[in-house]
């Protein structure tokens, strides 16, 4: 039953579940409050009878002491009556001696018979008790004392009728006064619900406000330093991942396109020109070399293209294993000599005569040295000079490769590994590209747990380094010699023009 119910509420909408939550607490609150004060009414009520009851006994000890009675029991009786059956209006007294004789007893108490306990077994401040006489409650107070050598028990009473009476009067008044506590709860808790909420489904309006056309809206921020600006904050910073990556997206799909859409229609041109007439075996040759050319350019730029896909996916593995960064570099090194000399670029490597084992993934170690490489000869003119270097330095490996290129300007410098983002000089220099490479290499880098340092002067050229931690366990199980870390540096080469 206590789950259907919990299901049900859990059905109801928020504003509507927080308005029932307070008005179930101020209601609550209210009760609570309105039994408190009835019990402290009715304690404070009773508590005055019991000093009055107190009072009553003390005068009756005091008129015994002030007369001299006790010891004369006839004498005491007599002294008593007067006194108090004159005083008898309205009071409930009964005395009695320590051999249970009557001295007094009130008219009212005739009726209804009642026997004192001996003085011994009473408590120094009395017992309190309540009883009917008729159709009155009474609230008595017996308690004992002791006059010349002799001890009396006396019960003072005093009637419950006005008390109850007030206590009545004061309880129907809380019962008049709770549906006013009710209709209180239930409108606080509806404005405490609406002013808690209204930020929230301010913030919502805001929020259903934003589409794909006006990502750059963020919703308003509170001064409040609370939860609300918590939520506003935070969704302004998802705001801003999601426009980053539809940015990205729409960038992704615009460069693309944009890159495709030369080498694609170079190819149809080619085809088409090459199947319009005959032609000698020459022209279908420099036909299908443009063809293949731009094919290679297209497979190249799909290839960084799907990488990039991967990478935002989190689907491309990077696999860290002991890896010889000498050996890297030396294939890095083979395979774009002959395309850097048929540029007229002179490439050096300068390496280490011993293997340098690192931590990474062979694959990506060897594409982040062919995109910086490739960079380097790209932005090198004829005559230039690009060099490929490696050394060990406090248990990192760094590598290095300089060019005496045109330089990246010094407002490109900190968007070079943006994808589709190339330097601002790269147009005047005629050097064509997809602006996908160096996005490439800081993401390959990233997952090596290192960056891309680049130093760079517009004309002077650009040096780019990073550093890879030493897989000196590995090595020592590839059986290097003691002396590696002391090995000398070898030039291995370079190609000339």
């Amino acid at each position: 039953m206590r789950n259907r119910v919990r299901a049900s509420l859990m059905k109801l909408p928020l504003r509507v579940r927080l308005s029932i939550r307070y008005f179930a607490i101020f209601s609550f609150a209210g009760v609570l409050l309105c039994c408190a004060s009835y019990i402290m009414a009715r304690r404070s009520l009773y508590l005055a009878l019991d000093h009055e009851l107190e009072e009553h006994i003390d005068d009756v000890r005091d008129f015994f002491k002030a007369q001299d009675l006790g010891s004369d029991l006839d004498r005491t009786r007599a002294g008593v009556n007067t006194e108090f059956e004159v005083k008898d209006d309205g009071k409930w007294l009964q005395i009695v001696d320590d051999r249970g004789q009557w001295i007094y007893r009130a008219r009212r108490l005739m009726a209804a018979p009642h026997n004192l306990p001996a003085a011994s077994s009473l408590p120094a401040k009395g017992i309190y008790s309540e009883y009917a006489v008729g159709q009155k409650q009474l609230r008595t107070l017996r308690r004992a004392f002791t006059v010349n050598g002799r001890a009396f028990v006396v019960e003072e009473g005093i009637t419950l009728t006005k008390t109850e009476e007030t206590l009545a009067v004061y309880r129907n008044g809380l019962l008049l006064i709770l549906p006013v506590i009710f209709l209180m709860a239930g409108v606080g808790g509806h404005l405490l619900t609406r002013r808690a909420l209204d930020p929230v489904a301010a913030i919502a309006r805001e929020a259903q406000r934003i589409h794909d056309g006006n990502l750059q809206t963020r919703l308003p921020e509170l001064e409040s330093r609370d939860e609300l600006a918590h939520l506003s904050a935070t969704l302004n910073e998802m705001l801003e991942r999601i426009e980053s990556g539809v940015r990205s997206v729409r960038d992704f799909t615009a460069y693309a396109s944009h890159e495709l859409r030369t080498p694609v229609a170079l190819i149809r041109t080619e085809a088409d020109l090459a199947l319009q007439f005959e032609r000698s075996n020459r022209e279908y040759r420099e036909a299908l070399s443009i063809i293949g050319s731009e094919a290679q350019h297209m497979s190249s730029l799909l290839d960084s293209l799907l990488f990039l896909a991967r990478a935002d996916a989190g689907t491309e593995q990077v696999k860290h294993e002991p890896v010889d960064a000498r050996r890297a570099c030396m294939q890095a090194f083979e395979k774009w000599r002959p395309m850097l000399q048929r540029a007229q670029i002179q490439l050096n490597a300068d390496l280490p005569a011993n293997p340098v084992m690192v931590m990474a993934d062979p694959s990506n170690l060897q594409r982040l040295l062919t995109i910086v490489l490739e960079n380097a000869g790209k932005f090198t003119p004829a005559g230039g000079s690009v060099v490929l270097a490696l050394e060990e330095s406090q248990n990192r490996a760094r590598f290095e490769i300089r060019d005496t290129g045109i330089g990246i300007p010094a407002a490109d410098l900190g968007h070079i590994f943006e994808r589709f983002r190339r330097g601002s000089n790269a147009q005047d220099a005629n050097v064509h590209g997809s602006g996908l490479g160096l996005a490439l290499a800081a993401w390959i880098a990233e997952r090596h747990r290192t960056t891309i340092q680049v130093d760079s002067f517009p004309g002077s050229g650009s040096t780019f380094s990073w550093t890879l931690q030493l897989a000196q366990d590995s090595w020592n199980e590839a059986g290097a010699g003691d002396n590696h870390a002391n090995a000398d540096r070898t030039p291995v080469g370079f190609a000339r023009a």
